[in-house]
């Protein structure tokens, strides 16, 4: 069984200069100063208040969509994919200290319009890598969870 050490987790969760360094060379002209130290002072754990513009459909009548306003409010556990997209975690089904089903959204980093940081350190470090670790490699335990639910289900008796 793993642990929850950090030291098993991929070493871009904690650095936070690493993602800032790739961030303002790559994706500089993205991100406006204001927003980007707002993202620096991000830890995992922190409970967040992110507003940012989603992209929404056009149609053969408009010349380009329009953005739609978005305030996601979640726990931060770490980012991920390329572009940089920071999760948020919004409910977390502990079934286990290990096995975590999570909901949650990822919104890529140049999208940020401004970022509040309700609580610091809502959740430890470690609770927040685990949860990213379920997160990134987790595509069977939402079938586990389906499973549970529905043999839960299956115990009731009909009422006729």
């Amino acid at each position: 069984m793993p642990t929850t050490s950090s030291n098993n987790y991929p070493h871009k969760i904690y650095n936070k200069n690493r993602i800032l360094s790739e961030q303002k060379t790559a994706e500089k002209s993205k991100i406006n100063k204001p927003t980007l130290k707002e993202i620096e002072k991000l830890d995992p754990g922190d409970l967040v208040c992110i507003f940012w513009n989603d992209a929404s459909i056009g149609s053969s009548f408009t010349t380009a969509g329009i953005p739609v306003p978005v305030k996601s409010v979640g726990i931060y556990v770490g980012y991920a994919g390329d572009p940089k997209h920071a999760i948020l975690c919004q409910n977390d089904f502990s079934y286990n200290l290990e096995l975590h089903d999570v909901d949650y959204t990822a919104i890529p980093l140049p999208w940020f319009k401004k970022t509040q940081i309700l609580k610091k350190a809502f959740i430890t470090k470690e609770e927040a890598a685990l949860i990213l670790k379920n997160i990134l490699t987790g595509a069977g335990t939402r079938r586990r969870r389906r499973r549970i639910f529905q043999m839960r289900t299956n115990n009731h008796e009909k009422l006729d």
